[in-house]
């Protein structure tokens, strides 16, 4: 039976932490975007990303090699195209329409589940993306026994706290500046998340083709 060291452990909560990305203030942005939009509590809006990102994260190390070949995806093909998806968003952020303003008009048309934009794209791809998915898989395999469950675990744990945290308190934070400020904000957090996914299209290309 394999057995898992702190080392192992920091790994994988460090190598978590670091592609998950939780302190990117573009993401935030879009968070703000999102309670506003939808009128939602911060601290409930936060818990339920926080679920949305830890359920994400728990199913990729898992089963997600499995569920993936299971059903003929490439990881690499699905970064591409949730590159296209996030620079889709930056594109409407950065002419003014706000990263989910048509989304927002959507679902007040159809009337879906209230916080459908936490889940998609903020969540995943934006958090929980290609490259989390990728390295839930990579460690899992590297330990399949019940002490690299225990890694993993900690991991998701990991960041579920710093998400949860970080979102509820500094959402809240940036919520108070001025409008004007939070507009230019907006504009430059759109060019960033647009160059962003622009940036995950082409290496998931690259990667697939390659």
């Amino acid at each position: 039976m394999q057995t898992v060291d702190a080392d192992f452990i920091a790994r994988v909560v460090i190598g978590l932490l670091v592609i998950t990305s939780p302190f990117d203030p573009v993401k935030l942005l879009f968070f703000n975007n999102v309670v506003d939009e939808q009128q939602l509590s911060r601290t409930s809006a936060a818990l339920k990303l926080t679920v949305y990102v830890s359920v994400i994260l728990a199913i990729a190390a898992l089963v997600g090699k499995e569920l993936l070949e299971a059903m003929g995806i490439d990881l690499n093909a699905f970064g591409a195209v949730g590159g296209i998806v996030i620079a889709g968003m930056g594109f409407e952020m950065l002419y003014g329409g706000g990263a989910s303003k048509a989304q927002g008009e959507e679902q007040r048309e159809e009337g879906p589940e209230e916080g459908d934009g936490l889940l998609i794209p903020l969540a995943i791809p934006l958090i929980a993306g290609p490259g989390a998915i990728t390295t839930m898989i990579t460690f899992s395999s590297q330990n399949t026994s019940a002490d690299g469950l225990i890694a993993m675990a900690i991991a998701v744990a990991a960041v579920a706290i710093v998400t949860f945290l970080f979102y509820r308190y500094l959402g809240d934070l940036l919520a108070r500046v001025k409008p004007t400020t939070i507009a230019i904000l907006a504009r430059l957090g759109g060019l960033l998340l647009a160059t962003l996914g622009f940036q995950m299209f082409l290496n998931g290309l690259k990667n697939f083709f390659g």
